[in-house]
């Protein structure tokens, strides 16, 4: 049932009920009727106003803000068929043609990737993003994971039988004076698709002396409130079956996890742990476009 024929059947009965005569109701029904038309116009001069030239480039330019390129092009369409030979119809005419450069372009893109898949990417050796800037080194697979150096003396973990380390050393240096560190992480390709086998600890690569090392004063070369840059040495044992079973790509995530904690036990006092760093266990081609970096294959 319509709307108007319920607000009519209820007055009857409100007024009927009342003892109302004809006349007051038909006077009300008249208000009611009124009070619609007037209602129907704001509505009509809001949906107006809501569409003028200038309220549509604001909506348009915050769809292609979010990257919802459909959305943005109904906007300017809307300008284009309704401000018919006026400037703004000629801008959002060329704001159009601008979109469907763009999308043509991710068209040819996705194609791109999907016919070369992995190979589209390419590794580097220098990775920034927020306030930290990383500089690889070197980056291989090898026996002994070495670190910890004072001069006189360095510490090392050799890997197991049927085992090997996959190893960097990187330089990173940030604008924060407490940041936490992203993870490195060893993924395998498995099936065309990068399989996760594990992730790098972060130890640093020297102190500036024996007595820095067992935290009887500060080493400030390894702490990145008065330091810079600070030098790590990174390393993680795998097995040798699952290094051999397919290519391996050391990536990058974009995200710190790593933070700087105070051992009560052991030595060095200061180290980097790992918190919550939820890597992806599979990877695809897209995931390069966002959090992840490729630093090198084996």
């Amino acid at each position: 049932m319509k709307r108007s024929v319920l607000i009519t059947i209820l007055t009857t009965l409100i007024l009927g009920s009342c003892g109302v005569s004809q006349e007051d109701y038909d006077k009300v029904k008249s208000e009611l009727e009124k009070t619609k038309e007037e209602l129907l116009n704001c509505s009509t001069e809001l949906t107006k106003l809501k569409n003028t030239a200038k309220n549509r480039f604001i909506r348009a330019k915050k769809l292609l803000a979010e990257n919802n390129f459909s959305e943005a092009k109904v906007e300017l369409k809307g300008i284009v068929d309704n401000y018919k030979g006026t400037n703004d119809a000629i801008v959002a005419s060329k704001e159009i043609a601008k979109i469907d450069r763009i999308i043509e372009q991710k068209r040819i893109e996705e194609e791109r990737k999907k016919a070369l898949g992995y190979k589209i990417l390419k590794p580097t050796t220098i990775a920034k993003y927020g306030d930290l800037s990383l500089k690889f080194e070197k980056i291989w697979k090898g026996k002994r994971w070495t670190f910890d150096n004072y001069g006189s003396r360095y510490f090392f973990r050799d890997a197991q039988r049927g085992n090997s380390h996959i190893l960097a050393r990187v330089s990173i240096t940030s604008k924060s004076n407490d940041p936490s560190l992203p993870p490195i992480l060893v993924y395998q390709m498995n099936n065309g698709e990068l399989k996760l086998l594990g992730t790098l600890r972060y130890e640093f690569r020297r102190w500036e002396d024996y007595g820095s090392y067992l935290g009887n004063y500060a080493d400030y070369g390894n702490d990145f409130a008065h330091s810079k840059t600070i030098r790590f040495s990174c390393g993680v044992e795998l097995s040798n079956e699952d290094l051999k079973s397919g290519n391996i790509y050391i990536i990058l995530k974009k995200q710190g996890c790593f933070n700087r904690t105070k051992n009560e036990y052991g030595n060095p006092e200061i180290a980097y742990r790992k918190g919550n760093c939820n890597p992806k266990v599979n990877l695809k081609v897209d995931d390069f476009d966002g959090d992840y970096i490729l630093l090198k294959k084996l």
